[in-house]
Formats: C-alpha cells, sequence, structure tokens
C-alpha cells in the first residue's frame, strides 16, 4: 500500500488488520491448515508403524493402497486427530490429504492408481451404506470395548458396569434381544397369560436356561468357582422368541486364547454372581449388586442402565460432548447390531447372519462398518 498518502495508510491501518485477521481465517486458508493437520498425523500414523517413508516411493502402488486402507480403518476406530467419531466425509478428506502427499512427490496417488485393487475405496463404500441405513443404531466399537474391559477392571465384580459388560461379552457372540435378558424396571416381565393355564415364566433368561459341560462333555454345576478350571462350553436356551422358534439351543465354545472376552467364561460368572446373591432359581439372571442398597442384595439390570453405559462409554471414547446427538445412536440394540457386525466380520452372508441367533439383528445390522478388532 506504499502508494498510498502516508496519512492514509496510519488512518486505514486499524481496518486494514481487520482485513487481514479474515483473509487469515478464510476458507481457503483454513483448507489448507486442516489438509497439512491430517498429513501430519498420517506421517505419525506411518511412524508408529515403523515406516521411514510415508509415501514408499519404492514400493509396490499396492502396498501404498494397502497402507492407506489400514489408515482408513485406524481413522475408524477413533484415533483422529481429536481422538473423535468422524463420519465418511471427513475420512474422505483425510485420504485427500495422503494423496496430496503423494502428489507433491510426483508419485501416482495410491487410491486412483489401483483401480479394481482399490482396497480404500471398497471400505468407503460400506461406510457410506452403513451411515445410510435410516434410524439405525451405532455397534459397540473395538475402542469402546477396550475401554470397557480396561475401566472393569477397576470396578466391583458385582458392580452395575462390571455385570453390563458380561452381558456385553456374552451378547456379542449371543445377538440376544434385550428382552431376553435385561429388563425394563424392577418389575420382572413374564409371559402372557393362555388359556391351558401354563404357569407364566420370565421372557428374559434364567439359571436353567444354561448348560456347561468339560472337554469330555461331562455336566459342570456352573455355580462353583472351580467350573472357571474345566469349562469348555455352554449351551444356551432361548425359552421364548420373537420368532417363536421357542426351544432352540445353540452351543458356543470357550475361547482360551482370548478370555477377556471368552463367552463361556462371561456366562460362568453370570451364573456365580446369581447363586452369590442368593437369586431364586426361576428368577432373570441379568443382576447387580446395587452399593448403595440396603433393602436388597441384588437389582434387575435394565435396559435404560445399558442405555446409558453404552452411551457414556462412547463419549469417552470417541471425546463427545455430553449434548451430542451421536450418543443417540446407541441403546440395548447396539449388542444386537454389534453381534452382526461380527458375523459380518468373519465373512459370513447376509442370508447366515439374519438366520443365525434368536433371529439375528434386522437388516439395519447387514450393512456393517469397517473395523479391526
Amino acid at each position: 500500500m506504499s502508494s498510498l498518502h502516508p496519512k492514509s495508510r496510519a488512518y486505514l491501518s486499524n481496518l486494514g488488520r481487520v482485513i487481514a485477521g479474515h483473509q487469515r481465517g478464510s476458507s481457503c486458508s483454513k483448507q489448507v491448515t486442516t489438509r497439512k493437520s491430517r498429513q501430519v498425523h498420517y506421517l505419525n500414523f506411518c511412524q508408529a508403524a515403523s515406516i521411514t517413508d510415508p509415501c514408499l516411493a519404492h514400493a509396490p502402488i499396492e502396498t501404498r493402497n494397502y497402507v492407506l486402507a489400514c489408515f482408513v480403518l485406524h481413522l475408524l476406530q477413533g484415533n483422529t486427530i481429536n481422538s473423535s467419531f468422524i463420519k465418511s466425509a471427513t475420512i474422505v478428506g483425510y485420504v485427500g490429504a495422503v494423496n496430496a502427499l503423494h502428489a507433491q512427490r510426483d508419485l501416482p496417488k495410491p487410491t486412483t492408481a489401483c483401480g479394481a485393487a482399490d482396497l480404500v475405496q471398497p471400505l468407503l463404500t460400506s461406510l457410506r451404506s452403513y451411515e445410510s441405513v435410516p434410524n439405525r443404531r451405532e455397534m459397540i466399537y473395538d475402542n469402546m470395548f477396550q475401554l470397557m474391559l480396561k475401566t472393569s477392571r477397576l470396578s466391583s465384580p458385582d458392580s452395575l458396569d462390571t455385570t453390563i459388560l458380561d452381558w456385553i461379552i456374552l451378547g456379542r457372540v449371543t445377538g440376544a434381544r434385550k428382552s431376553e435378558w435385561c429388563q425394563d424396571s424392577q418389575t420382572v416381565k413374564l409371559t402372557s397369560p393362555n388359556i391351558f393355564n401354563v404357569p407364566q415364566q420370565p421372557l428374559a433368561f434364567i439359571l436353567r436356561d444354561f448348560t456347561f459341560m468339560d472337554h469330555h462333555h461331562r455336566l459342570i454345576q456352573p455355580t462353583s468357582p472351580a467350573a472357571f478350571e474345566s469349562a469348555a462350553s455352554v449351551t444356551i436356551e432361548w425359552r421364548f422368541q420373537k420368532n417363536n422358534d421357542n426351544g432352540e439351543k445353540i452351543p458356543f465354545a470357550r475361547d482360551s486364547k482370548h478370555p477377556s472376552i471368552c463367552p463361556v467364561l462371561a456366562a460362568l460368572r453370570i451364573c456365580l454372581r446369581a447363586a452369590q446373591l442368593n437369586l431364586p432359581a426361576d428368577a432373570p439372571l441379568a443382576i447387580y449388586c446395587p452399593s448403595s442398597s440396603t433393602t436388597s442384595t441384588f437389582e434387575y439390570i435394565t435396559s435404560a442402565q445399558v442405555t446409558a453405559y453404552l452411551r457414556r462409554t462412547a463419549q469417552a471414547a470417541f471425546g463427545l460432548k455430553p449434548t451430542d446427538p451421536m450418543l443417540k445412536k446407541w441403546s440395548c440394540h447396539s449388542i444386537r447390531v454389534t453381534a452382526a457386525h461380527l458375523l459380518h466380520r468373519a465373512n459370513l452372508s447376509d442370508s447366515y447372519i439374519v438366520r443365525s441367533p434368536s433371529e439375528q439383528c434386522q437388516c439395519d445390522c447387514i450393512v456393517s462398518p469397517p473395523s479391526i478388532m
């Protein structure tokens, strides 16, 4: 502005500073800053993976595409700049930032150069499909589950959070509906009266619905701590189901390699807890010991408590605000969504997922977000 008179420059200087501030905060400048931040995030990811050259200039294009696909999954697990949950549009921005890194070195973009062999686009397509399902519930993501396992070590074995986690570990493989294990209140839901005068029963699982066996197929009493050493499987009976396939029995094997997420051990803890808290044999198994209660030794787990637990965990795992509307996407049904997702992750067909335990999870579960355990 040297062409202006000194008095004019002095008069306009304060206004000029405001204009300069707006220029620095313009959308173009923000986009550049955001892109650079995402590129730095990718560089940190590569450093953690011991990749010295983030662009892998001397590696085949398929290798670069594979690393980028792993980075996308890394982001989906909540490992973002702000450790928060992000959507597909933001993931595309991260991918674009990585492509720009390659372009700066005159290298082909790891996405466009791979063609049909591209591993990134199918992930983004799957994520978009998952996001487009109306009124869908979110699954329990891996980082949420890991946070649950970590914090449970600090809780009492009969506390609300610990007991809910046991049912989540079991529900990840059974896909049980909320009516099949928890209650809406402290009043137990019973079967409807019928003309045959059959006594009403709890809809939710009771102790006799769980049968444990050792490696020699011998029955084990689940109310003994010794069962944790010898139990090899649990067979669960669905006395009542929404699809009327009542009495269905499904066996589940022990996962000795991953005891912290083993459904058999979770089922044993559930049954042993019932015995220690003097639960009647015909009462629902989903109970906990309330620390503040002076009138009873146990209370039933309610669906509202499960929803609150999941939303609290999601908030901590993804750095969400308590008022974030995204939190409403987690509820009791999220456990069934997770069960369907694990089947999907194991490359089982959509038709199998629909037919599996308890008429496994409806169509909103079949479109599954890509993730890594």
